[in-house]
């Protein structure tokens, strides 16, 4: 993007206030970026795939979030940390991932995404804090971190930003009791400057994620005392608007992690111990430190794998680490999709979005329960037979519930249930189907891309769509059969479509269903080689195939990092595969691993 235009440019009225703190972000983004437009990550941003081969790459987000970017500062990547070109050969268990090629990346801006602007926010400011959207995310690769690396912010974007946080911290500093909660101290006047410049440098070090500088320090003092007093005015309303200045600063909307050379490493770029604590609260929490974590930072603590390690378990033990886990399923299981499936409700009745959200609550608590309150092994979600229902789900599925069992509770499906496991979930099923029909290829598009880490192509030009409904008399199956006897769409059709098949014992809705325009439904289809002839089987074939640990790793890797895996990635995936496959593929623990691993605490891993 362009910078914006001063705030009070952009209409004809009398400057107020708040555009002279729009002027302060947009100024100090303006200084602080040598280029405010363009690809910062080396990713193209931007969706793959269309009509029936969509989904695992949506092109935008209904969170709310400001899609945007930021290039680092003039130098910030030196020591030659994107001029490097190579990879290493891959031969371990990384290997089935056929990982590409690529230069070395660069040292990356990550712009907050929705979901950590919003933790971050309540985190700040309290949970009760109002936030309303502001520009969306874009999902590259399916993740919206990785998105975030790569997209600029737009102008409306940056006015948008100077509302919602301007709301926010006027409901913050709506009284002293609710300011209480926010600061470190409450000062009892402009004159009180221990308690001021205490108040401003806790709350910029967690919404910076570092300690302020002296300048920044008395910039934002200044501002609470010019404010605070004027006529009419007090300290509290000068801090309200340091505040808001604090919080529409780049050092808040982007996470500033650029490395510093490491003399004991080689002169590679290490993460510094305040980019560190950065990375670990975005990654575990998807939000901002707290003290504990910058304290740590101060002490240098998070320099050594022992020190994170430390803060990493402390962190997976907090209930902020639920937030990012769901972040990371609503991503990986395709819940942007979800929200747009709307269902013909000639054809379905039952399907309300009351129950499609119920279907992604299902799915959340599924992840949640097998990662962190059983901590087992995740692949064992594909065989399982629990699931999490409330009233209006059991009814749906089928599943007996007393007349009191009205919120979500863990049961299991009867014996002989066709929805045993995790691809039998709603959610997923109502995902990647159309409003009138199911889409065996949008499905095993999703096991293919999402689960098993191998890229479809988007369909070539001029292959016409496939009609809504199947014919009177066919079967979805039955025309994508003769779809794929035409030379340009049979190779991804034929890697797609068999995978899909095994869902179709569940129609476009995720009810289960034995019959297709009245004919038998076949759910018969093969997994590299393997043979399955029904949902069930199908998540054996999934579980047992040697791609799905890795590929779930690499997910992992990659949300975390911001950036899609590279093949250069191999030696650092290598090693959290094993350890995944070591702890009988327990993702609390690989998450624990992730963190101290090279990969995560240097610019570029080896």
């Amino acid at each position: 993007m362009a910078c914006a235009p001063p705030l009070s440019k952009r209409k004809k009225r009398p400057m107020r206030l708040s555009d002279k703190i729009g002027q302060l972000a947009l100024a100090g983004a303006c200084t602080f970026a040598a280029a405010c437009t363009g690809q910062i990550s080396g990713h193209p941003a931007g969706a793959s795939g269309a009509g029936d081969m969509s989904s695992g790459s949506s092109g935008g987000s209904g969170s709310p979030i400001a899609s945007s970017g930021m290039a680092p500062a003039s130098g910030s990547a030196s020591s030659g940390a994107g001029a490097t070109t190579g990879a290493v050969t891959v031969t371990g268990p990384a290997s089935v991932l056929n990982l590409p090629t690529a230069p070395l990346p660069g040292t990356l801006l990550h712009r907050l995404t929705a979901w950590e602007f919003t933790n971050s926010m309540q985190d700040l400011l309290g949970s009760a804090v109002p936030l309303a959207p502001v520009e969306a995310d874009t999902l590259v690769g399916g993740f919206a971190t990785v998105g975030a690396s790569s997209v600029s912010i737009s102008p409306a974007g940056i006015g948008q930003y100077e509302t919602v946080i301007g709301n926010a911290t006027a409901f913050a500093f709506a009284d002293a009791a609710h300011a209480t909660a926010v600061l470190a101290c409450m000062p009892q006047g402009t004159t009180d400057t221990t308690c001021l410049t205490q108040a401003i440098n806790a709350f910029g070090r967690r919404a910076f994620r570092r300690p302020l500088t002296s300048a920044e320090t008395t910039r934002f003092l200044n501002l609470v005392t010019t404010i605070g007093n004027q006529a009419g005015s007090t300290v509290l309303v000068g801090l309200r608007h340091a505040v808001w200045a604090i919080l529409q600063s780049p050092s808040f909307l982007y996470r500033v992690e650029l490395g510093a050379a490491s003399a004991a490493d080689g002169g590679r770029l290490k993460y510094t111990s305040f980019e560190m604590a950065s990375r670990l609260a975005a990654t575990l929490w998807a939000s901002v430190p707290d003290d504990t974590l910058l304290d740590a930072a101060a002490q240098d603590s998070l320099s050594t794998p022992a020190g994170i390690t430390a803060q990493a378990q402390r962190m997976i033990a907090d209930a902020r680490v639920h937030r990012a886990l769901t972040s990371f399923t609503d991503q990986l299981f395709d819940a942007f999709t979800l929200g747009q499936s709307d269902k013909d409700p000639m054809l379905f009745p039952a399907f309300t979005p009351a129950l499609r959200a119920a279907m992604l609550t299902e799915l959340e608590l599924r992840i949640d329960d097998t990662v962190f309150t059983q901590k087992t092994d995740f692949l064992s979600l594909y065989e399982s037979p629990s699931t999490f229902v409330n009233k209006d789900l059991a009814t749906y599925y089928g599943v007996p519930l007393m007349a009191t069992d009205t919120a979500f509770h863990k049961v299991d499906f009867p014996a002989g249930s066709p929805r045993v496991g995790l691809l039998g979930a709603g959610a997923i099923l109502v995902a990647h189907a159309h409003p009138q029909r199911t889409s065996p290829t949008s499905r095993g598009k999703f096991v293919s891309e999402m689960l098993l880490c191998r890229a479809i192509p988007p369909p070539p030009p001029g292959v016409p769509p496939l009609p809504p409904m199947a014919p009177a008399g066919s079967t979805v199956r039955q025309i994508l059969t003769v779809h794929r006897s035409q030379p340009t769409c049979a190779a991804c059709h034929g890697r797609m479509d068999p995978m899909g098949f095994g869902m179709e014992g569940f129609d476009a809705a995720g009810q289960a269903r034995t019959t297709d325009n009245g004919q038998p439904i076949d759910a018969s289809g093969t997994l590299d080689g393997a043979m399955f002839t029904n949902l069930a089987e199908l998540g054996t074939a999934l579980r047992k195939n040697a791609n799905t640990g890795p590929c779930l790793v690499s997910k992992l890797y990659e949300n975390a990092l911001g950036r899609l895996p590279l093949d250069l990635d191999g030696a650092a995936l290598d090693q959290l595969i094993g350890q995944f496959v070591s702890a009988g593929n327990r993702v609390d623990q690989v998450l624990v691993n992730l963190v101290t691993n090279d990969g995560f605490r240097f610019v570029a891993p080896m």
